[in-house]
Order: structure tokens, then sequence, then C-alpha cells
């Protein structure tokens, strides 16, 4: 199969966890219109392992991985074509650096809500979930991931080292499927990614673990275009001696509901 390309989906995460500036100057990468004309957008996603084998940074990186938000960095045209230009300098790690660093800027940009700036909010038109939904197939939790933007996720702590590999596995993959989930199309490989997913949680299940998760349905806001939906996947794998199973309200569920009453968490 050819290489998929950046979906439009991973260019609105990129984006997003940029705020909308460069990650090196940190610049906003728009200008506004004018009375006659759109705005003028000078941002580019850049690869920081290249995508081609003869370009800048090239290492050996699936076809996946290397399109995923993961691997691109928001740059304004100037440094896009300067890290290019100068990759014994911008090499992979110190890319991935700066997109960490300017990640983390804008993080603390959106936590000061006195800043008017990129800002994630509670979608009024949908109720916050009152439970994690409790995942037992592939099913449920890959419509989940093809309904979402973004993803967060929450373990245990102080996990032996073999629970816990098979914990960040599954949840690396669950990103990875949320990259890729738009490029899929047909019924065999949606299913085989069911599959897959209920592999996982049959298998954490087995080591005495439980999955939970809900969408979190958000609005991105950049104080200049019309707010945009950004579902939020959220992904919880708990001690089953620690979980506690309750109906669609959240009341803790019991036995006298009958087995066929919703649980969650």
């Amino acid at each position: 199969m050819p290489p998929m390309g950046v979906s439009e989906k991973t260019r609105k995460i990129v984006w997003a966890e940029a705020g909308g500036r460069c990650a090196i100057c940190r610049g906003e990468v728009i200008t506004p219109g004018t009375d006659c004309d759109d705005p003028s957008v000078f941002g580019e996603e850049a690869h920081i392992v290249a995508r081609s084998k003869g370009g800048p940074r090239a290492e050996d990186l699936g076809d996946a991985s290397r399109d995923s938000h993961t691997n691109l960095l928001l740059l304004c045209s100037r440094h896009h074509k300067q890290i290019d230009d100068q990759p014994t300098h911008f090499t992979v790690e110190r890319l991935q650096e700066i997109k960490e660093r300017h990640a983390a800027w804008v993080r603390r940009s959106l936590d000061d809500n006195t800043s008017g700036g990129v800002r994630l909010v509670p979608d009024p038109a949908f109720p916050q979930p009152r439970a994690l939904a409790l995942i037992t197939r592939g099913n449920p939790l890959w419509n989940m991931i093809k309904a979402s933007l973004a993803f967060e996720y929450a373990l245990p702590d102080d996990l032996p080292d073999d629970e816990e590999s098979l914990i960040v596995e599954f949840l690396d993959l669950l990103r990875d499927y949320l990259d890729i989930a738009p490029e899929l199309h047909s019924v065999r490989d949606n299913r085989d990614a069911e599959k897959t997913l209920e592999g996982y949680v049959r298998e954490l299940a087995e080591q005495d673990f439980l999955v939970g998760a809900y969408v979190r349905h958000l609005i991105y806001v950049d104080g200049r275009g019309d707010p945009l939906a950004w579902p939020m996947l959220r992904v919880e794998v708990l001690p089953t001696s620690v979980a506690v199973v309750t109906d669609q309200a959240g009341r803790p569920y019991t036995t006298e509901q009958g087995e066929d009453q919703p649980a969650e968490r």
C-alpha cells in the first residue's frame, strides 16, 4: 500500500498543539484577511524525521509513524526552510525538544484564562460523561477513536515492568490508530483494527485490568475563526481491585439491576 500522506485530522492536531504559531519563533502563521482577500497562511507542517529516504534527518520509520502528528511540528515557511537547509544543527533530537518546549508553552498559555488565546472549552451541547464506558469489545472503542481528534489517558503507578509495558503498548496503539483512522475506509481494515483492540482488552483482562473510555466533547477556540468541535477520547486502565462499576447515571452497579443494564467504569 503506498504512503497515505498527512491526513486532514493530523494537520488539525498539529495546528492545535502548536497554538497556530511557529514552534521556533512563536509568531502567528496566518495574517488577517483584507476587504477583498482571504487571510494569508504561511504555516507549514514540517517532518522531524524526513518523509523521503534522501531528505534531511532521514531515518528508518514506518509510513504511518512518519506522517503521524508526533513526527510533525508547525513552523513558519522561513524556519521550515532553515531546518531543512541546516539538518546538522537541527537534528531529530533538537527538533523534538523544540516541539516539546513549544507545546508546553502553548499549554501554559491555555491555562491562563485571562490571555484570551487558544483554548479548549467544554461543548455545552454535550453533557460531561459521569463515568467511563466499560470496554469489553473492540468495536465500541474503535467507534470512539474514529469520532475523536485528541487523546488523553490514565494508568496506575508502581506497576511491575511487564504489566506497565503491556498497558503502554496498548495506549501507544490507541494514539497511532487515532492518527490513521480517517484513512481506513474498507470494512476489512476497520474490522482488523477492532480485532486488534479487542485482543489487547482481553489480554489486559487476563492480567486483572479493566479498560474504560469515553469521548469528551470540547470546543477549540483561538479568538480568530469560528469555534471548532474538538472531541477528545479519554481512556483509563484500572486494576479490577479498585475499579467501581456503575450505571450510566454514575450509581454503583448492583446485581438487582439485571444483566442487561449498561455498566460503566
